[in-house]
């Protein structure tokens, strides 16, 4: 099916998000700032000159500490699920909510004023292969990271009910 959603041109690199500092900026300051944005706004992006690429906000259960955290994360949409991907940039430990995800695999998504409760598994080798180009696409900085260090987590979403972000459509 394909993707009704704006992806960005094939090529486009990581950008200042491919950077040790960009990644670092990512994680301090824009991450939570968007987190608050998201919430105020009900989910509209704020860009600068270029659009940004579609947004959920993701809620996982702390592995150790079994409270709730929430990220902004890109994401693609296929029919009723949502695929979501980290990729460690090599010079990091692997970001938390991978490691909470594969832990408590129940998750909570907000789309926009939308939410709903999705199950979580680690992508197989062909979804890998199907979703990596349109993630590239999305955030040229995947390929970049995945380059220097060979470690990526695709994340497949699926609705634990059917009223979850119902209709597959764009949000």
């Amino acid at each position: 099916m394909p993707d009704q959603q704006t992806e960005r041109e094939p090529g486009r690199r990581g950008g200042a998000g491919g950077t040790a500092l960009g990644v670092w900026a990512i994680k301090h300051i824009i991450s939570p700032l968007d987190r608050r944005l998201y919430r105020w706004i009900g989910g509209r992006g704020i860009a600068l000159g270029r659009s940004l690429a579609p947004r959920l906000l993701l809620t996982t259960t702390g592995r150790r500490t079994g409270l709730e955290r929430t990220v902004p994360i890109f994401y693609l949409r296929d029919g009723d699920r949502l695929i979501i991907c980290n990729v460690n940039p090599g010079f990091e430990h692997p970001n938390p909510w991978t490691l909470n995800l594969r832990a408590h695999p129940e998750a909570r998504v907000r789309m926009g004023a939308t939410s709903g409760t999705f199950h979580a598994r680690e992508a197989s080798a062909e979804e890998v292969t199907q979703y990596w180009p349109r993630l590239v696409r999305i955030w040229p900085a995947y390929q970049t990271h995945f380059d220097r260090s060979g470690q990526r987590a695709i994340f497949v979403l699926e609705p634990l009910s059917h009223h979850a972000l119902a209709g597959g459509g764009r949000m």
